[in-house]
Protein backbone atom coordinates (compact mmCIF):
# COMPACT_ATOMS: atom_id res chain seq x y z
CA UNK A 1 0.00 0.00 0.00
CA UNK A 2 3.07 2.23 1.01
CA UNK A 3 4.72 1.39 -2.34
CA UNK A 4 1.60 1.95 -4.20
CA UNK A 5 1.00 5.43 -2.88
CA UNK A 6 4.95 6.01 -3.10
CA UNK A 7 4.46 5.36 -7.02
CA UNK A 8 1.69 7.21 -7.51
CA UNK A 9 3.82 10.12 -5.89
CA UNK A 10 6.37 9.83 -8.59
CA UNK A 11 4.38 9.85 -10.91
CA UNK A 12 2.79 12.82 -10.05
CA UNK A 13 6.13 14.60 -9.16
CA UNK A 14 7.66 13.87 -12.60
CA UNK A 15 4.33 14.87 -14.69
CA UNK A 16 4.93 18.05 -12.39
CA UNK A 17 8.60 18.24 -14.00
CA UNK A 18 7.39 18.03 -16.76
CA UNK A 19 4.97 20.38 -16.75
CA UNK A 20 7.94 22.74 -16.09
CA UNK A 21 9.89 21.68 -18.54
CA UNK A 22 6.61 22.94 -21.09
CA UNK A 23 6.79 25.96 -19.15
CA UNK A 24 10.86 26.27 -19.37
CA UNK A 25 10.27 25.27 -23.25
CA UNK A 26 7.26 27.60 -23.82
CA UNK A 27 9.92 30.47 -22.47
CA UNK A 28 12.09 29.90 -24.95
CA UNK A 29 9.85 31.61 -28.08
CA UNK A 30 9.56 34.72 -25.85
CA UNK A 31 13.35 35.20 -26.62
CA UNK A 32 12.64 34.58 -30.48
CA UNK A 33 9.55 36.71 -30.54
CA UNK A 34 11.45 39.46 -29.60
CA UNK A 35 14.02 38.77 -32.15
CA UNK A 36 11.63 38.04 -34.99
CA UNK A 37 9.44 41.44 -35.64
CA UNK A 38 13.55 42.89 -35.82
CA UNK A 39 13.99 40.05 -38.88
CA UNK A 40 10.60 40.95 -40.11
CA UNK A 41 11.62 44.64 -39.97
CA UNK A 42 14.63 43.70 -41.72
CA UNK A 43 12.88 41.08 -44.86
CA UNK A 44 10.20 44.27 -45.08
CA UNK A 45 13.10 47.07 -45.83
CA UNK A 46 14.64 44.45 -48.64
CA UNK A 47 11.40 43.90 -49.79
CA UNK A 48 9.73 47.87 -50.45
CA UNK A 49 13.46 49.11 -51.12
CA UNK A 50 12.98 48.29 -55.06
CA UNK A 51 9.38 49.93 -55.16
CA UNK A 52 10.87 53.36 -53.37
CA UNK A 53 13.98 53.50 -55.82
CA UNK A 54 11.96 52.91 -58.55
CA UNK A 55 9.31 55.78 -57.52
CA UNK A 56 12.21 58.10 -56.86
CA UNK A 57 13.68 57.16 -59.78
CA UNK A 58 10.51 57.61 -61.76
CA UNK A 59 9.60 60.66 -60.25
CA UNK A 60 13.22 62.04 -61.13
CA UNK A 61 12.75 61.41 -64.87
CA UNK A 62 8.98 63.31 -64.62
CA UNK A 63 11.07 66.08 -62.85
CA UNK A 64 13.50 66.29 -65.69
CA UNK A 65 10.63 65.69 -68.83
CA UNK A 66 8.66 68.94 -66.89
CA UNK A 67 12.19 70.97 -66.98
CA UNK A 68 12.33 69.96 -70.49
CA UNK A 69 9.61 70.93 -71.41
CA UNK A 70 9.08 73.94 -69.87
CA UNK A 71 12.86 75.03 -71.05
CA UNK A 72 12.36 74.53 -74.87
CA UNK A 73 9.04 75.58 -74.63
CA UNK A 74 11.08 79.11 -73.20
CA UNK A 75 13.90 78.53 -75.24
CA UNK A 76 11.73 78.70 -78.34
CA UNK A 77 9.55 81.58 -77.05
CA UNK A 78 12.33 83.17 -76.56
CA UNK A 79 14.20 82.03 -79.66
CA UNK A 80 10.82 83.73 -81.33
CA UNK A 81 11.17 86.95 -79.58
CA UNK A 82 15.10 86.94 -80.94
CA UNK A 83 13.79 86.10 -84.14
CA UNK A 84 11.09 88.76 -84.39
CA UNK A 85 13.48 91.43 -83.14
CA UNK A 86 16.08 90.65 -85.40
CA UNK A 87 13.12 90.91 -88.41
CA UNK A 88 12.25 94.38 -86.98
CA UNK A 89 16.01 95.38 -86.80
CA UNK A 90 15.87 94.91 -90.28
CA UNK A 91 12.86 96.97 -91.38
CA UNK A 92 13.36 100.63 -91.96
CA UNK A 93 11.84 101.78 -88.19
CA UNK A 94 13.69 98.79 -86.57
CA UNK A 95 16.98 100.28 -88.31
CA UNK A 96 16.85 103.69 -87.34
CA UNK A 97 15.67 103.34 -83.53
CA UNK A 98 18.49 100.72 -83.17
CA UNK A 99 20.50 103.11 -84.80
CA UNK A 100 19.90 106.12 -82.86
CA UNK A 101 20.07 107.08 -79.06
CA UNK A 102 17.31 109.20 -77.65
CA UNK A 103 18.65 112.80 -76.82
CA UNK A 104 16.92 115.77 -74.98
CA UNK A 105 16.21 119.26 -75.07
CA UNK A 106 17.19 121.29 -78.44
CA UNK A 107 20.68 118.35 -78.68
CA UNK A 108 20.93 117.20 -82.17
CA UNK A 109 19.57 113.46 -83.12
CA UNK A 110 16.43 111.08 -82.47
CA UNK A 111 14.18 112.60 -79.78
CA UNK A 112 10.66 111.38 -78.33
CA UNK A 113 7.68 113.09 -78.17
CA UNK A 114 3.97 112.07 -77.65
CA UNK A 115 3.64 110.73 -80.93
CA UNK A 116 6.56 108.68 -81.30
CA UNK A 117 10.22 109.57 -82.64
CA UNK A 118 11.66 112.91 -84.55
CA UNK A 119 15.17 113.89 -85.93
CA UNK A 120 16.04 117.36 -85.19
CA UNK A 121 18.81 119.20 -86.30
CA UNK A 122 21.51 118.82 -89.15
CA UNK A 123 21.38 114.81 -88.74
CA UNK A 124 23.01 112.69 -91.31
CA UNK A 125 22.42 109.21 -90.51
CA UNK A 126 18.52 109.56 -92.13
CA UNK A 127 19.27 109.01 -95.94
CA UNK A 128 16.50 106.36 -97.01
CA UNK A 129 16.63 104.90 -101.06
CA UNK A 130 13.53 104.38 -102.48
CA UNK A 131 12.27 104.35 -105.97
CA UNK A 132 15.22 105.51 -107.34
CA UNK A 133 15.49 108.62 -105.78
CA UNK A 134 16.25 109.50 -101.83
CA UNK A 135 14.58 110.69 -99.30
CA UNK A 136 15.11 111.98 -95.57
CA UNK A 137 13.59 110.29 -92.57
CA UNK A 138 11.57 112.85 -90.77
CA UNK A 139 9.61 110.76 -88.17
CA UNK A 140 8.73 106.89 -86.58
CA UNK A 141 5.26 107.07 -85.29
CA UNK A 142 3.80 105.27 -82.48
CA UNK A 143 2.90 102.77 -84.98
CA UNK A 144 5.91 101.76 -86.29
CA UNK A 145 4.95 103.69 -90.04
CA UNK A 146 7.78 106.27 -90.98
CA UNK A 147 7.55 109.38 -92.35
CA UNK A 148 9.89 110.68 -95.25
CA UNK A 149 10.12 113.77 -97.36
CA UNK A 150 12.28 113.83 -100.49
CA UNK A 151 16.20 115.09 -99.85
CA UNK A 152 15.91 117.77 -102.88
CA UNK A 153 12.39 119.36 -104.80
CA UNK A 154 10.29 117.43 -106.93
CA UNK A 155 8.85 120.60 -108.93
CA UNK A 156 8.33 124.61 -108.91
CA UNK A 157 5.22 126.49 -109.40
CA UNK A 158 2.95 128.55 -108.34
CA UNK A 159 0.70 128.05 -105.27
CA UNK A 160 -2.31 129.34 -106.80
CA UNK A 161 -4.84 132.13 -106.07
CA UNK A 162 -6.50 130.70 -103.27
CA UNK A 163 -3.82 130.79 -100.32
CA UNK A 164 -6.13 127.49 -98.76
CA UNK A 165 -3.75 124.26 -99.00
CA UNK A 166 -7.19 122.63 -99.45
CA UNK A 167 -7.34 124.11 -103.23
CA UNK A 168 -4.33 124.15 -104.17
CA UNK A 169 -1.94 123.19 -107.29
CA UNK A 170 0.55 121.79 -104.34
CA UNK A 171 -2.09 119.52 -102.82
CA UNK A 172 -3.66 118.55 -105.86
CA UNK A 173 -0.65 118.14 -107.74
CA UNK A 174 1.37 115.40 -104.74
CA UNK A 175 -1.35 113.80 -104.47
CA UNK A 176 -4.41 111.52 -105.42
CA UNK A 177 -7.65 113.43 -105.46
CA UNK A 178 -10.53 111.60 -106.97
CA UNK A 179 -12.45 114.63 -107.76
CA UNK A 180 -9.17 115.70 -110.14
CA UNK A 181 -8.61 113.70 -113.47
CA UNK A 182 -4.90 114.82 -113.78
CA UNK A 183 -4.39 114.97 -109.52
CA UNK A 184 -1.31 113.36 -108.35
CA UNK A 185 1.43 113.79 -110.66
CA UNK A 186 4.23 113.18 -108.12
CA UNK A 187 1.99 110.84 -106.29
CA UNK A 188 2.22 108.53 -109.51
CA UNK A 189 5.86 107.85 -109.90
CA UNK A 190 5.91 106.43 -106.49
CA UNK A 191 5.76 102.42 -107.52
CA UNK A 192 3.25 100.36 -105.46
CA UNK A 193 1.51 102.93 -103.42
CA UNK A 194 -0.79 100.38 -101.79
CA UNK A 195 1.76 98.63 -100.67
CA UNK A 196 4.27 101.19 -99.22
CA UNK A 197 2.39 104.09 -98.33
CA UNK A 198 -0.68 105.11 -95.72
CA UNK A 199 -2.18 108.34 -95.27
CA UNK A 200 -0.41 110.87 -94.02
CA UNK A 201 -1.92 113.26 -91.23
CA UNK A 202 -0.91 117.09 -90.99
CA UNK A 203 -2.68 120.16 -89.72
CA UNK A 204 -2.40 123.85 -91.17
CA UNK A 205 -0.63 125.75 -88.81
CA UNK A 206 -0.13 129.32 -87.97
CA UNK A 207 3.35 131.11 -87.14
CA UNK A 208 3.27 133.34 -83.92
CA UNK A 209 6.05 135.33 -82.76
CA UNK A 210 8.39 133.05 -80.96
CA UNK A 211 5.89 129.55 -81.49
CA UNK A 212 3.57 127.49 -83.88
CA UNK A 213 0.13 127.77 -82.97
CA UNK A 214 -1.11 123.86 -84.11
CA UNK A 215 -4.03 123.51 -86.58
CA UNK A 216 -7.37 122.33 -85.39
CA UNK A 217 -8.59 120.21 -87.71
CA UNK A 218 -6.47 117.28 -88.35
CA UNK A 219 -6.20 116.63 -92.62
CA UNK A 220 -4.60 113.26 -94.26
CA UNK A 221 -3.68 112.49 -97.62
CA UNK A 222 -1.47 110.42 -99.08
CA UNK A 223 1.38 112.76 -100.50
CA UNK A 224 1.73 116.47 -98.38
CA UNK A 225 3.89 119.33 -98.39
CA UNK A 226 6.21 119.84 -95.35
CA UNK A 227 3.98 121.21 -92.75
CA UNK A 228 5.25 123.87 -90.87
CA UNK A 229 5.47 121.97 -87.45
CA UNK A 230 7.61 119.67 -89.72
CA UNK A 231 9.97 122.50 -90.05
CA UNK A 232 10.41 123.36 -86.77
CA UNK A 233 10.13 120.39 -85.02
CA UNK A 234 13.55 119.51 -86.78
CA UNK A 235 15.07 122.68 -86.07
CA UNK A 236 14.57 124.54 -89.07
CA UNK A 237 17.45 126.72 -90.19
CA UNK A 238 19.44 124.27 -88.39
CA UNK A 239 18.24 121.57 -89.43
CA UNK A 240 18.50 118.34 -92.33
CA UNK A 241 15.60 120.00 -94.18
CA UNK A 242 17.51 122.97 -95.01
CA UNK A 243 19.26 122.30 -98.07
CA UNK A 244 19.65 125.67 -99.71
CA UNK A 245 16.87 125.64 -101.77
CA UNK A 246 13.18 127.88 -102.28
CA UNK A 247 10.32 125.70 -101.26
CA UNK A 248 6.58 126.25 -99.84
CA UNK A 249 5.66 125.26 -96.16
CA UNK A 250 2.22 124.42 -95.47
CA UNK A 251 1.50 127.06 -92.98
CA UNK A 252 0.37 130.34 -92.44
CA UNK A 253 1.59 133.73 -90.57
CA UNK A 254 -0.73 135.69 -88.46
CA UNK A 255 -1.17 137.85 -91.53
CA UNK A 256 -2.47 134.40 -93.08
CA UNK A 257 -0.30 134.79 -95.43
CA UNK A 258 1.81 131.69 -97.35
CA UNK A 259 5.08 130.83 -96.54
CA UNK A 260 7.93 129.49 -97.88
CA UNK A 261 11.84 128.65 -96.84
CA UNK A 262 14.54 131.16 -97.80
CA UNK A 263 18.11 129.75 -99.38
CA UNK A 264 19.41 130.19 -95.33
CA UNK A 265 16.53 128.20 -94.11
CA UNK A 266 14.78 131.14 -93.03
CA UNK A 267 11.22 131.40 -93.24
CA UNK A 268 9.26 134.14 -95.27
CA UNK A 269 6.08 135.19 -96.47
CA UNK A 270 4.52 135.05 -99.57
CA UNK A 271 2.38 136.02 -102.29
CA UNK A 272 0.75 132.62 -103.34
CA UNK A 273 1.25 133.30 -106.56
CA UNK A 274 4.54 133.68 -106.14
CA UNK A 275 6.37 130.57 -107.19
CA UNK A 276 8.62 128.58 -105.52
CA UNK A 277 9.90 124.77 -105.37
CA UNK A 278 8.14 121.82 -103.77
CA UNK A 279 8.69 118.80 -101.33
CA UNK A 280 7.03 115.70 -101.00
CA UNK A 281 6.13 114.18 -97.80
CA UNK A 282 4.51 110.67 -97.41
CA UNK A 283 4.06 107.65 -95.06
CA UNK A 284 5.51 104.44 -95.87
CA UNK A 285 4.43 101.74 -93.54
CA UNK A 286 5.47 99.54 -90.90
CA UNK A 287 7.91 96.91 -90.98
CA UNK A 288 9.36 97.33 -94.71
CA UNK A 289 12.35 95.83 -95.24
CA UNK A 290 15.52 96.96 -95.83
CA UNK A 291 17.92 95.60 -98.28
CA UNK A 292 21.07 97.36 -96.47
CA UNK A 293 22.52 100.38 -95.27
CA UNK A 294 23.11 102.67 -92.35
CA UNK A 295 21.81 105.76 -92.83
CA UNK A 296 24.55 108.24 -94.32
CA UNK A 297 24.33 109.94 -97.19
CA UNK A 298 26.88 107.27 -99.35
CA UNK A 299 25.23 104.43 -97.71
CA UNK A 300 21.69 105.11 -97.23
CA UNK A 301 18.89 102.46 -96.21
CA UNK A 302 18.02 100.78 -99.34
CA UNK A 303 14.25 99.81 -99.54
CA UNK A 304 13.63 96.29 -100.47
CA UNK A 305 10.65 96.93 -103.30
CA UNK A 306 10.91 93.01 -104.29
CA UNK A 307 9.34 92.82 -108.06
CA UNK A 308 7.55 96.52 -107.30
CA UNK A 309 10.67 98.29 -109.28
CA UNK A 310 10.31 101.14 -111.44
CA UNK A 311 11.74 103.30 -114.41
CA UNK A 312 10.76 106.79 -112.88
CA UNK A 313 14.28 108.54 -112.25
CA UNK A 314 16.34 105.86 -113.84
CA UNK A 315 18.85 107.00 -116.15
CA UNK A 316 19.15 105.98 -120.09
CA UNK A 317 21.66 106.14 -122.74
CA UNK A 318 21.58 106.35 -125.96
CA UNK A 319 24.13 107.39 -128.57
CA UNK A 320 26.39 109.31 -126.69
CA UNK A 321 23.44 110.90 -124.57
CA UNK A 322 22.41 110.43 -121.06
CA UNK A 323 18.07 110.94 -119.82
CA UNK A 324 16.09 110.66 -117.02
CA UNK A 325 13.22 109.35 -116.48
CA UNK A 326 9.78 111.16 -115.22
CA UNK A 327 7.06 109.67 -116.42
CA UNK A 328 5.72 105.83 -116.77
CA UNK A 329 2.48 105.38 -118.66
CA UNK A 330 1.50 102.11 -120.99
CA UNK A 331 5.16 100.76 -121.41
CA UNK A 332 6.18 104.49 -122.75
CA UNK A 333 9.27 106.30 -120.66
CA UNK A 334 9.21 110.13 -121.01
CA UNK A 335 12.60 111.19 -120.52
CA UNK A 336 14.64 114.84 -120.28
CA UNK A 337 18.27 114.87 -121.20
CA UNK A 338 20.10 114.96 -118.07
CA UNK A 339 21.78 118.22 -119.32
CA UNK A 340 21.65 120.67 -121.73
CA UNK A 341 21.78 120.15 -125.74
CA UNK A 342 25.30 120.84 -127.04
CA UNK A 343 26.12 122.25 -130.28
CA UNK A 344 29.98 120.95 -131.10
CA UNK A 345 30.58 120.60 -127.59
CA UNK A 346 29.63 123.74 -126.43
CA UNK A 347 26.14 124.10 -124.19
CA UNK A 348 23.51 125.52 -126.71
CA UNK A 349 21.57 129.17 -125.24
CA UNK A 350 19.25 131.01 -127.60
CA UNK A 351 15.77 132.28 -127.34
CA UNK A 352 12.67 130.87 -127.33
CA UNK A 353 11.14 132.63 -130.15
CA UNK A 354 10.97 136.01 -131.94
CA UNK A 355 7.59 137.33 -130.15
CA UNK A 356 5.06 134.32 -129.16
CA UNK A 357 5.37 132.18 -126.08
CA UNK A 358 3.11 129.19 -127.79
CA UNK A 359 5.00 126.63 -128.60
CA UNK A 360 5.00 126.07 -132.53
CA UNK A 361 6.57 123.08 -134.71
CA UNK A 362 5.91 125.22 -137.83
CA UNK A 363 7.30 128.66 -137.25
CA UNK A 364 11.11 128.93 -138.00
CA UNK A 365 12.10 131.09 -135.06
CA UNK A 366 10.86 129.19 -132.53
CA UNK A 367 12.16 126.54 -130.40
CA UNK A 368 9.81 123.54 -131.69
CA UNK A 369 10.78 124.10 -134.90
CA UNK A 370 14.27 123.56 -133.85
CA UNK A 371 13.95 120.58 -131.59
CA UNK A 372 11.58 119.09 -134.79
CA UNK A 373 13.43 119.84 -137.52
CA UNK A 374 17.17 120.18 -136.59
CA UNK A 375 17.81 118.80 -132.72
CA UNK A 376 15.39 115.34 -133.39
CA UNK A 377 17.31 114.36 -136.97
CA UNK A 378 20.62 114.86 -135.85
CA UNK A 379 20.34 112.00 -133.28
CA UNK A 380 21.96 108.72 -133.82
CA UNK A 381 19.61 106.82 -132.34
CA UNK A 382 16.47 108.33 -133.62
CA UNK A 383 14.37 105.28 -134.84
CA UNK A 384 13.95 104.13 -130.77
CA UNK A 385 11.86 107.81 -130.37
CA UNK A 386 8.37 106.61 -129.99
CA UNK A 387 5.27 110.21 -129.85
CA UNK A 388 3.64 110.77 -126.62
CA UNK A 389 1.37 113.80 -125.63
CA UNK A 390 2.65 117.02 -124.57
CA UNK A 391 0.27 119.01 -122.91
CA UNK A 392 0.35 123.02 -123.88
CA UNK A 393 -2.58 124.76 -121.70
CA UNK A 394 -2.41 128.01 -121.15
CA UNK A 395 -1.39 128.76 -117.38
CA UNK A 396 -2.22 132.43 -116.29
CA UNK A 397 -5.03 134.84 -115.01
CA UNK A 398 -7.13 134.22 -117.49
CA UNK A 399 -7.56 130.14 -116.53
CA UNK A 400 -7.00 130.98 -112.54
CA UNK A 401 -3.61 129.67 -112.23
CA UNK A 402 -5.02 126.23 -111.80
CA UNK A 403 -3.01 123.64 -112.98
CA UNK A 404 -5.67 120.76 -114.33
CA UNK A 405 -6.15 123.70 -117.19
CA UNK A 406 -3.25 122.85 -118.91
CA UNK A 407 -3.88 119.40 -119.76
CA UNK A 408 -6.67 120.48 -121.70
CA UNK A 409 -4.60 121.39 -124.78
CA UNK A 410 -2.54 118.83 -126.17
CA UNK A 411 -0.41 118.12 -128.85
CA UNK A 412 1.37 114.58 -129.68
CA UNK A 413 4.71 114.80 -131.15
CA UNK A 414 8.22 112.80 -130.92
CA UNK A 415 10.07 115.69 -129.18
CA UNK A 416 8.94 118.58 -126.98
CA UNK A 417 10.14 120.83 -123.66
CA UNK A 418 9.34 120.34 -120.33
CA UNK A 419 6.41 122.55 -118.66
CA UNK A 420 6.60 123.30 -115.08
CA UNK A 421 4.08 120.94 -113.84
CA UNK A 422 6.42 117.94 -115.06
CA UNK A 423 8.05 115.75 -112.03
CA UNK A 424 11.72 116.97 -111.71
CA UNK A 425 14.37 115.55 -109.62
CA UNK A 426 17.44 116.65 -111.44
CA UNK A 427 17.78 120.20 -109.46
CA UNK A 428 21.16 120.44 -110.85
CA UNK A 429 19.52 122.09 -113.88
CA UNK A 430 19.35 125.55 -114.12
CA UNK A 431 17.80 128.55 -115.88
CA UNK A 432 15.88 126.86 -118.62
CA UNK A 433 12.75 127.36 -120.21
CA UNK A 434 9.67 125.40 -119.51
CA UNK A 435 6.58 124.78 -122.32
CA UNK A 436 2.77 125.29 -122.12
CA UNK A 437 2.62 128.30 -119.50
CA UNK A 438 1.90 131.32 -121.43
CA UNK A 439 -0.87 132.49 -123.00
CA UNK A 440 -1.43 132.20 -126.92
CA UNK A 441 -0.46 136.26 -127.14
CA UNK A 442 1.96 136.59 -124.28
CA UNK A 443 5.41 137.39 -124.91
CA UNK A 444 6.69 136.16 -121.49
CA UNK A 445 7.51 132.29 -120.38
CA UNK A 446 8.56 130.43 -117.82
CA UNK A 447 11.43 129.29 -116.52
CA UNK A 448 13.21 127.77 -113.79
CA UNK A 449 16.52 128.06 -111.61
CA UNK A 450 18.23 125.56 -109.69
CA UNK A 451 17.49 126.78 -106.54
CA UNK A 452 13.46 126.16 -106.95
CA UNK A 453 12.80 129.66 -107.92
CA UNK A 454 9.99 129.97 -110.65
CA UNK A 455 10.54 132.89 -112.86
CA UNK A 456 8.93 134.91 -116.01
CA UNK A 457 11.51 135.97 -119.31
CA UNK A 458 10.87 137.11 -122.16
CA UNK A 459 10.53 134.66 -125.04
CA UNK A 460 13.55 136.83 -126.81
CA UNK A 461 15.61 135.99 -123.49
CA UNK A 462 18.65 133.52 -124.18
CA UNK A 463 18.47 130.65 -122.17
CA UNK A 464 19.48 126.68 -122.04
CA UNK A 465 17.59 123.94 -123.74
CA UNK A 466 16.40 120.63 -122.41
CA UNK A 467 14.48 118.79 -124.61
CA UNK A 468 11.91 115.71 -123.95
CA UNK A 469 11.59 111.95 -126.13
CA UNK A 470 10.06 109.04 -124.94
CA UNK A 471 10.69 105.45 -125.91
CA UNK A 472 9.26 102.35 -125.19
CA UNK A 473 10.41 100.15 -122.42
CA UNK A 474 10.47 96.99 -124.13
CA UNK A 475 13.25 98.60 -126.07
CA UNK A 476 15.46 98.40 -123.34
CA UNK A 477 18.02 95.35 -123.60
CA UNK A 478 20.42 96.25 -120.82
CA UNK A 479 21.76 98.24 -117.45
CA UNK A 480 19.92 98.35 -114.05
CA UNK A 481 18.89 102.35 -114.74
CA UNK A 482 21.76 103.77 -112.29
CA UNK A 483 23.53 106.53 -113.33
CA UNK A 484 26.59 104.50 -113.42
CA UNK A 485 24.78 101.66 -115.15
CA UNK A 486 22.24 103.31 -117.45
CA UNK A 487 20.11 101.69 -119.29
CA UNK A 488 20.55 100.66 -123.07
CA UNK A 489 18.69 99.91 -125.82
CA UNK A 490 21.37 97.96 -127.97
Amino acid sequence: MAKKNEAKEEKKIEKEMKKTSKKDSSSKPEKVKKTKPKKKKEKARHYFGPIEFSFNFISLVLVICVGLYFGGRSFYYYSLQNQKSRETARTLNGLVLSNNQLVKDTTEGLHQDKTGYYFRGNVQNNYVWFANRMFRVMRVNEDDSVKLVTDDLVASFMWGESPSYANSNLRIWLTDDPKVDVSGVYYRTIPAPGRFLKKTKYTVDKMLESKVEKGDIELEDSIVSISLSDYVDAGGKSSYLNNGKLYFLVGYNQQDENLYVEEDGSISSCDPMDGFGVRGVFTMNANIPVLQGDGTKNNPYVIDQGSDTNYVDSYVKLGDDIWKVFEEKDGVLKMYLNGYITVNGQELVRNYSSYSSKFDYFAGDNIGYYLYHDYINSLSYQKYIVRNQYPYGAFNAEVGYYYPNVYKEVYEERIGLLNIFDYVSNNELNDFFRDNTGADMSTRQYSVLSNGLLEEAEVTDLKHIVPVISIQSSSIKGGNGRIDNCYVVE
